[in-house]
């Protein structure tokens, strides 16, 4: 019977050892990032009959478990997920609101307009003249360093992407040795998984979340695989597959997130969320390179307008005005596999088509298919055009062939390659081409408006040219000769590219004249044209102005700016709830471990006081056999 109570005592005794030594290893772990807090769980071995009943034999340890939620830990992973992409996009979306809410470009505009009306007070004055150059050079400048600001940003994304590809390339690594090893410990302990390896291995997916959101699978040999994006496999049991990153084979200026498989690469960016990486893909594809194109869109237009209204005046010299500012065409990229091309330009009779998109065109053998990737809206053609949309001009140059296909960037590369071309003050066409008069002669009130400038390029637009009214005078004959013309009192008379009205009611006889206004240094006609592109609506298709524009813009991404703090906010409330929520069933409580320590120590001293009474047992039985 002694023996009996000997091993009893020593189940007990192994038992309290394993439950003081659990007990310690949890507490050991408190701040063990990811740590689940273990407990040992009991069972009576089997009993014995001894003919009166059945006698306990003591006790076993049936198992030590992690006490874990794998419901808790998915969600604080995908709260973690969520928050560092949200934490991100206040990050980055930040320095775009800085940077737009610096108003370079709407100051700029402001100060270009106000020197051209201060040159109109007084168009003769070289002073005046060359503030508006320096202020035209100022206006440039403050386009490029816009636009640089929003490329150095680019540049910044695509080094982070890179970084974060790395990091995402080492966590799926070590994840996949890590499965490694609980199938392996698994096979050892016939089925029982490792505790502190599943921790590890929770802990590495919650660190991978936060650059990218993932999703698992359990697979029966106790690893996991898991998952990105559209369902990409970057752990598959003990096996990771590396992301790659890459330049878009249309704009190499983009970094894409790929894939390699069996040697074929391919791109899964636009599938990437979640996390750092899917906060970058979405602020670029997003917010950044919308707004660089706006910023190009409204340089572009700038530009356009300035130089369609400067063509129609004349400058101090006599000359008709030249383009104000210079501006590349749309950019057209093609892959090397290609093997027709198309040329872009800017539609001049649609200034205010340009959008803020870029475009891809498809070629499938017999049409052509352009989207639209801001709003991903399409249109089909035929033929080589030339094909209008958007204020751009499309030509085929060479046929392609079935599957080619092309990105079409009108606005980005605009402002750091625009320029001011009238740099000589006295090359600033201020004035009106023509000038009209009526003769002195002339009987009757009638009177003749200012010309305006229909086509600058008529060769005869400065050939002097009257109208002299027939008997009765109901109609005009060009400088007196040929066929009479019949006269409407106000309407449009449209003559050698330029376009009068004649109010009242003219006697016969009466001449009025449109000549070259050459000399007219005091003249401001054009000069007060150029000034009312500032409240002109020229943009968005004739809706709104330069300076709207630019407002819009801000506000856009100061409304992104704002609420991305909102979310941040509410999805760190998020996470520290789910953080919490885990911590309460997993988490390590010191109080309780406490109260384990001191029952454990307890039973362990019991159970010693057990084997000792057995012990003496059995030691009364020698020393009775002896006698």
């Amino acid at each position: 019977m002694s023996g009996d109570t000997f091993n009893i005592g020593l189940s007990a005794l192994l038992a309290s050892q394993r439950g003081l030594a659990t007990t310690g290893h949890n507490i050991a772990n408190v701040n063990t990032a990811g740590y689940s807090r273990q407990r040992v769980t009991f069972e009576t071995r089997e009993p014995q009959f001894i003919g009166v009943g059945f006698a306990g034999k003591g006790v076993d340890i049936q198992s030590i478990t992690r006490v874990a939620n794998d419901f808790l830990v998915d969600q604080l992973r995908i709260a973690t997920s969520n928050q560092a992409q949200a934490d991100k996009t206040v990050e980055l979306i930040d320095q775009v609101d800085t940077q737009i809410g610096d108003a370079l470009i709407s100051s700029g505009i402001q100060s270009f307009f106000n020197s051209i009306g201060d040159a109109n007070n007084d168009p003769r004055l070289m002073a005046t003249r060359q503030v508006v150059v320096e202020s035209a050079r100022a206006t440039v400048s403050r386009f490029q360093e816009q636009e640089e600001q929003l490329n150095g940003l680019s540049r910044s994304v695509n080094r982070q992407m890179t970084g974060i590809v790395d990091k995402i390339n080492g966590l799926t690594d070590s994840i996949a040795r890590i499965n490694k090893d609980i199938a392996l410990g698994a096979g050892l302990a016939s089925g029982v998984v490792p505790n502190d390896l599943l921790d590890k291995r929770d802990q590495l997916l919650v660190d991978l979340s936060k650059l990218v959101g993932v999703s698992t699978q359990q697979r029966s040999d106790g690893m996991v695989n898991v998952l990105i994006g559209d369902g990409q496999l970057v752990v598959t049991g003990g096996t990771s597959q590396d992301l790659l990153v890459s330049s878009n084979l249309l704009d190499a200026s983009r970094t894409e997130v790929s894939f390699n498989v069996a040697n074929t690469v391919t791109q899964v960016t636009s599938s990437i969320s979640g996390g750092e990486l899917g906060a970058l893909v979405a602020f670029r594809d997003g917010s950044l390179e919308p707004a660089r194109n706006s910023i190009g869109q409204m340089a572009a237009t700038f530009a356009m307008a300035m130089n369609e209204q400067h063509r129609k005046g004349m400058d101090l010299r006599g000359n008709l005005g030249g383009d104000m500012f210079s501006i590349p065409p749309p950019v057209v990229n093609s892959p090397a596999s290609n093997t027709g091309n198309i040329t872009a330009a800017f539609d001049l009779n649609n200034v205010g088509g340009l959008t803020n998109s870029d475009y891809r065109l498809n070629y499938d053998g017999s049409n052509y298919t352009l989207y639209k990737l801001t709003d991903g809206s399409s249109r089909t053609f035929s033929g080589a055009g030339p094909v209008s949309v958007d204020g751009g001009v499309l030509t085929v140059t060479t046929p392609p062939a079935a599957g080619d296909s092309f990105l079409i960037q009108p606005t980005k590369a605009v402002p750091r390659a625009m320029k001011f071309l009238a740099t000589d003050p006295a090359t600033l066409a201020m004035s009106a081409p023509n000038r009209t008069s009526r003769a002195n002669s002339n009987i009757s009130d009638a009177t003749i408006s200012r010309a305006e400038v229909l086509d600058e390029t008529n060769a005869a637009l400065l050939t002097t040219t009257t109208l002299v009214f027939d008997n009765p005078p109901t109609s005009y004959k060009v400088n007196g000769v040929g066929a009479s013309v019949a006269f409407t009192n106000g309407g449009n008379i449209d003559l050698n590219g330029w376009r009068v009205q004649i109010a009242g009611a003219p006697a016969a006889g009466d001449t009025f004249t449109v000549q070259s206004n050459a000399g007219g240094v005091g003249d401001n006609t054009n000069g007060i044209a150029l000034s009312k592109l500032q409240a002109k609506p020229i943009l968005e298709g004739g809706t709104a102005t330069l300076q709207e524009v630019y407002g819009v813009l801000t506000g856009v991404v100061g409304a992104a700016a704002s609420q991305a703090h909102v979310s941040s906010q509410a999805l760190g409330t998020l996470t520290e709830n789910a953080a919490a929520a885990r911590d309460a069933m997993a988490g390590v409580n010191l109080e309780e471990e406490a109260a384990n320590l001191l029952r454990f120590q307890q039973a362990f001293q019991a159970a010693a006081q057990v084997i000792k009474a057995a012990d003496q047992a059995f030691q009364a039985i020698i020393n009775a056999t002896r006698g």
